[in-house]
């Protein structure tokens, strides 16, 4: 491993809310000159923390080569989770975030990726397991860490609908299935002449509390109707996803449509625009204008949207749910990947992660069938 090392790197270790605050200004200059997701911003990251950081050690690593900042770990610590009686170094964002994945400047990626798995090596003892949620297939960390002298085991978490948006919404239309097309258009020209409709993005700070919360409950009624408990069915997910619209708004980076017939909502979508790509995170209907399809046609016209502000992807994040399957073919993968040292029962722990991965992925297959 001596040869991999580099010897102007050094690490600044990040463990508490003040010092992630002190750093606010480093994380999104590099957010600028790196590729990134809504779910390793500063703002996704520092409202996780508030409200899911409970219980677990803050451990984000801030590289620096020549004084420079090249790169961030948003690591955590985790404690025996599952009843496993390790420690796991984990993504801060796992479980509630769709892609996660390290920060790096652009054209600086060996020496970070060479100097983080240095760290790993060192810092992995018996009891210490590395295991990454929700880490894009495409990630330039895959090479560095399978070369290392750690064991390691992965498995596919999920599947990622996307759509590579065309230059115009009409040549999309074309792309799509002829019924399902014809459809699609019927859907809209009947809302907007039967109803006084009305589309449009949520602008002001005033008011992301009514939007969110109109978002909330329309998502939940119709998640309790099939007795399931939703997305937002905790008081401090809630708080969490409306603490980060807030901060994505005023960055300019969160997209929440709204249709209205008259000014009741009847449909919402919660997307953020990072990128030049817009990320459909979540949305809600009215039951009541469901034979009108306003979620359908909601998410048509956050589509055309898109296309005309010019973005280069629409992504449907993680879940190849059936009705994903009317708006694209194209797909990707989220990965879950472990590492260990290469004992028994470092071998051990990663069997045991990913088999529980296994599982967990048959349930939720089933669910979007």
């Amino acid at each position: 491993m001596d040869e991999r090392k580099v010897s102007n790197v050094i690490f600044e270790k990040i463990t508490n809310v003040s010092d992630l605050l002190d750093i606010e200004d480093i994380w999104h200059e590099l957010e600028n000159v790196a590729e990134i997701y809504p779910f390793n911003t500063f703002e996704w990251v520092l409202n996780w923390w508030k409200h899911f950081g409970y219980g677990k050690k803050m451990l984000v690593l801030l590289v620096y080569e020549e004084n420079m900042p090249i790169g961030i770990a948003p690591f955590m610590i985790t404690y025996f989770e599952k009843g496993l009686l390790v420690k796991r170094i984990k993504f801060i964002g796992s479980n509630n975030s769709d892609y996660l994945d390290f920060i790096v400047r652009k054209g600086h990626e060996n020496e970070f990726y060479t100097s983080l798995v240095n760290f790993l090596e060192r810092y992995i003892d018996a009891f210490t397991v590395l295991d990454l949620e929700h880490i894009p297939e495409k990630s330039e960390f895959f090479p560095y860490i399978m070369g290392s002298n750690l064991y390691y085991d992965y498995d596919v978490q999920d599947v990622c609908p996307y759509v590579e948006l065309p230059q115009s919404w009409e040549e999309y239309l074309n792309s799509l299935d002829g019924k399902f097309r014809r459809n699609l258009n019927y859907e809209i020209r009947r809302f907007f002449k039967e109803y006084d409709g009305s589309f449009s993005m949520v602008k002001d700070i005033e008011s992301i509390d009514r939007a969110m919360d109109n978002l909330i409950v329309l998502h939940q009624r119709r998640w309790r109707q099939r007795h399931m408990p939703g997305a937002f069915y905790s008081k401090r997910i809630r708080e969490f996803h409306k603490d980060v619209a807030k901060d994505m708004l005023s960055k300019g980076e969160l997209s929440l449509f709204e249709l209205k017939d008259g000014g009741k909502t009847v449909a919402s979508l919660l997307s953020y625009h990072v990128g030049g790509k817009r990320y459909y995170y979540i949305s809600g209907y009215d039951l009541d204008y469901s034979k009108r399809s306003v979620g359908t046609i909601t998410l048509g016209l956050a589509i055309k949207q898109s296309i005309e502000e010019g973005d280069r992807i629409f992504d449907f994040l993680r879940g190849d749910e059936e009705y994903k399957k009317n708006w694209t073919s194209s797909k990707k993968r989220n990965m879950r990947f472990v590492a260990a040292r290469p004992t028994m029962a470092g071998k051990f722990f990663c069997y045991y992660i990913i088999a529980e991965n296994k599982i967990i992925k048959k349930i939720k297959d089933r669910f979007s069938e």
